[in-house]
């Protein structure tokens, strides 16, 4: 199992929705939407995942019920 980077879901590897290479490493995606975040700027993706405190629940809007208007922690790192 892999662990998106986008969302932080548990992938497996041979049931992937997409797949990217950077810096020589394999990332696993659970949707094309995360695939697409992280192909456009996987540095910055690779960064705020890092600086993202993991014990706190994610609001992505993504659980059910009505989305967060908030931005979900991938995307605080764009403008």
């Amino acid at each position: 199992m892999a662990r998106d980077p986008i969302c932080g879901m548990e992938v497996d590897e041979k049931k992937a929705a997409g797949r990217s290479e950077y810096q020589g490493k394999t990332y696993y995606f659970c949707s094309v939407g995360c695939k697409k975040d992280f192909d456009e700027d996987p540095a910055a993706v690779l960064k705020a995942e890092a600086a993202h405190d993991h014990g706190q629940p994610m609001e992505h809007g993504m659980a059910g019920g009505a989305p967060t208007p908030k931005k979900p922690w991938w995307q605080f790192w764009r403008s």
